[in-house]
């Protein structure tokens, strides 16, 4: 159980601190206040400490396919080029 900053686990994962925030919050982990970050432009934010397996282990968790279904139509092709 290693703990490492939200700051640290953003360039690791390539993603800016505010999504990487987002991210903790959404998994709804525990972090303890390690101070202010100013790798994002614009206000600072605040860093945390997470366990670092713990954020890895959520964040492959939520893996899913990103093939789109299908759209099903109620009225089939051959039937549209009959009606014209």
């Amino acid at each position: 159980m290693g703990f490492v900053s939200s700051e640290t686990l953003a360039e690791e994962v390539g993603l800016t601190h505010r999504a990487t925030k987002k991210l903790i919050l959404k998994f709804d982990m525990m972090g303890i206040p390690s101070g202010s970050s100013h790798m994002d432009t614009g206000k600072k934010q605040r860093m945390v400490l997470v366990d670092e397996d713990s954020f890895h282990n959520n964040l492959s968790g939520e893996v899913g396919s990103f093939r789109r279904k299908k759209k099903k139509t109620g009225k089939d092709k051959t039937d549209l080029k009959k009606n014209k």
